[in-house]
């Protein structure tokens, strides 16, 4: 084969494969620019602006419940368990002490802990009991309540996400309620749980 033989540039195919991988581009750096923005401009790591934006959707829900006094959708946002007055019902119904008691001859503690789940209608039962009882809604109200004398904010008639930033495997958001002049609240929301919690690190917020 000589250059006499060589096929003739296609100038033509050549332009539109440029514009088809300029195009391209375009498109994943405008995705990549649409997807920070949603997760509210993080200062992190692209693989976590997921959790920023799942993060500040929760608590925004989470207090939009709070500012409405819906104490019952604010803590089934707080526990991520839209299920929880049933769960609830049907353990405090069917004690798990009592049916062990009544099943420890007839299976071991795993396959015991299994058909417990099977009977309450919830196979995670045992997360479910401890969320629970670690914070119990009698205490998220005495938290939360506007009529509260624990709560020192209430009212709650506001808020604004000022800052929030990953902390090891959870999202740290610090929020402002009533305004600036508040001392800010910190949460922790959980990106594999999808639960929110006081958080013990607080956020810098600037002077």
């Amino acid at each position: 084969m000589t250059l006499l033989d060589a096929p003739k540039f296609d100038e033509v195919r050549d332009r539109r494969r440029r514009i088809i991988i300029l195009s391209s581009a375009g498109v994943v750096a405008a995705l990549v620019i649409l997807l920070w923005i949603l997760a509210g401009f993080p200062i992190d790591w692209p693989w976590n602006w997921y959790a920023h934006f799942r993060g500040r959707i929760a608590v925004n829900t989470f207090f939009k419940a709070v500012e409405r006094n819906d104490m019952s959708g604010a803590y089934t946002i707080w526990i991520h368990d839209k299920d929880w007055q049933t769960q609830q019902a049907q353990i405090a119904a069917h004690p798990f002490d009592q049916f062990s008691k009544e099943k420890s001859q007839s299976m071991d503690q795993k396959a015991m802990v299994k058909a417990y789940g099977d009977l309450v209608n919830d196979k995670d039962w045992q997360n479910h009991k401890a969320m629970l009882d670690a914070y119990p809604l009698t205490r998220f109200q005495s938290d939360w309540s506007p009529t509260s004398p624990d709560n020192e904010y209430a009212p709650i008639k506001s808020h604004f996400i000022a800052a929030a930033r990953m902390n090891g495997n959870v999202l740290v958001v610090g929020v402002y309620l009533n305004g600036l002049k508040s001392k800010p609240v910190f949460l922790a929301y959980d990106p594999k749980a999808k639960t929110l919690t006081f958080s013990p690190v607080e956020l810098y917020l600037g002077p």
